[in-house]
């Protein structure tokens, strides 16, 4: 039986090679040099793609002779594969062409997983643009100005639980933040303790994506007949990954709309977006049913880590660069003071906090290559050939470094995104959230979570480094965990109060939420 199995799947690699090889007389884009029948197979990092990626982009970048450095060409099992590199080849194929490059590929990984319905993964179509109209109504720019009561009080509850937590809570802290925003958002439910369903949920889906590799990017997806094997043979160890995971993932989709039912019977559920989708699905007018209702909900409470983990960069980053935090801190005090909390009303006044934003997106992308595209039909860009079903890697990383946009990417500076003559008027790093007509509509509530998490820890806290057990001052890494959503793998900082009147302001403005 194992030599069946074996002999079953080097046969059909030998047809996707025969089958991929019938279009390559055409002139792909450049890419390292690569072997007979597996392609670049050999060669694929294992870890921190997106530096290779654009390593690889800079050393095998070139086409007639002039070096262009943003589309690459690999080949995996007889699947293309186009790297862009650059912000400029993003937005002219994904943007310019977003007809032909907004579906994604099959995810077998995923299915297997259960992840259906998340518009993050979903393949592109009638049911994407449903889902999609769905979350563009709800998260709006105007409609996300009626979440600021909940952040505002989340971030206050942020700032005092960092003051209150060692360095090692840190993490569980900010998770806490974003999750009690999106638990109220989303189900209308209120975290009270660190036990809460919502926060186990959370920790369950961060765990699910540190073990389940980059999507698009596991042998399962190359070769999906694997996810049918057994997870001791080559190649199948993801899909026996996938088949534990799979209660737990459910139960992300089942618990919130369970929860919502059950107080909306009682007469006590809260406004909240599944309540909302609930009564239009009851007066005939939604556009999901109660399973695609359950999977829009689970696409929502995963905006939770990449938020988590873009807050944690910050930390890292103020930590790095004392002179920063120095600065913004003087900006807030010269137009909030110091006896109350900055509120959204403050925003436009506070133009260095916000290049703070802007840049901890940029220096550290916490999802540094997202989810693979595919193209939907055979496309020439400038002289180069993207055979149809490509998967297009966006290597957002790769973007954030390209030193033609921003001078001196691997330095935190802020004051880049200034424009002339106060700053450098480089571009905002807008495409952590996606290109085209995969952009993530929920941009602008997580912007608005970020940055009132940013102002109002700047306001209240001191950010400096730790010491070790001889009184040795601590640097930590700027360097960050692999994987969907990337996380710093140091951050350990002490965060104090700036001034003795925190504790009381922190008690006075959680009480009264209009402080």
């Amino acid at each position: 039986m194992t030599l069946a199995l074996y002999i079953l799947l080097a046969a059909g690699i030998a047809i996707l090679y025969l089958w991929s090889s019938r279009k390559e007389t055409r002139s792909l884009p450049p890419g390292p040099p690569k072997d007979p029948l597996i392609g670049h197979l050999r060669y694929m990092p294992t870890a921190q793609a997106p530096f290779f990626f654009h390593e690889w982009a800079r050393t095998y970048g070139w086409y007639l002779s002039v070096t262009v450095c943003d589309v690459m060409h690999l080949q995996v099992l007889g699947k293309s594969m186009i790297v862009l590199d650059t912000l400029q080849a993003a937005i002219d194929l994904l943007e310019k062409r977003s007809s032909i490059y907004s579906d994604r590929p099959p995810l077998p990984l995923y299915e297997l997983l259960g992840w259906t319905y998340m518009l993050s993964f979903m393949r592109y179509g009638k049911t994407f643009n449903r889902h999609r109209q769905v979350y563009q109504s709800f998260l709006s720019r105007e409609s996300c100005a009626e979440f600021e009561p909940i952040q505002t009080q989340a971030a206050r509850r942020l700032v005092k639980n960092l003051l209150a937590s060692p360095t090692e809570k840190y993490g569980a802290v900010l998770s806490k933040f974003t999750t009690s925003i999106l638990a109220q958002v989303v189900a209308g439910h209120k975290i009270d303790s660190d036990d809460d369903p919502y926060l186990e949920l959370s920790k369950m889906v961060y765990q699910v994506f540190s073990v389940t590799g980059a999507p698009g990017g596991t042998p399962i997806d190359f070769f999906p007949p694997l996810r049918y094997f057994p997870s001791w043979f080559p190649g199948a160890y993801y899909a026996g990954v996938a088949r534990a995971w799979r209660p737990e993932v459910r139960k992300l989709y089942d618990y919130p709309l369970e929860c919502v039912q059950r107080q909306r019977e009682a007469g006590n559920a809260l406004p909240s977006f599944l309540l909302s989708q609930l009564e239009e699905i009851d007066n005939h007018a939604s556009e999901l049913d109660h399973e695609e209702l359950k999977g829009a909900a689970a696409t929502l409470f995963g905006a939770e880590l990449p938020t988590r983990s873009a807050v944690a960069v910050f930390l890292l980053a103020m930590v790095l660069n004392p002179e920063c935090q120095i600065r913004a801190q003087k900006e807030i005090d010269s137009v909030v003071g110091t006896s109350r909390f900055p509120t959204f009303e403050d925003r436009a006044e506070l133009p260095f906090v916000e290049c703070i934003l802007q840049e901890t997106l940029r220096w550290n992308p916490v999802a540094p290559l997202g989810v693979p595209h595919r193209s939907t039909q055979d496309d020439v860009y400038r002289g180069m050939y993207i055979p149809k079903g490509s998967l297009i890697l966006a290597n957002v990383r790769g973007m954030s470094l390209d030193e033609s946009t921003y001078k001196n990417p691997t330095k935190f500076i802020p004051e880049r995104f200034l424009p002339l003559p106060l700053g450098h008027g480089e571009p905002d790093f807008s495409c952590l959230f996606g290109f085209g007509r995969r952009r993530c509509p929920a941009v602008h509530f997580v912007e608005r979570n970020l940055w009132i998490a940013i102002v109002s820890i700047l306001a209240t806290c001191t950010i400096s480094n730790a010491v070790d057990e001889h009184g040795n001052v601590i640097i930590p890494e700027a360097s960050m965990s692999d994987g969907v959503d990337s996380y710093p793998n140091d951050l350990r900082c002490v965060i104090k109060p700036r001034f003795e009147e925190v504790e009381a302001l922190l008690e006075e403005s959680i009480l009264s939420p209009t402080a």
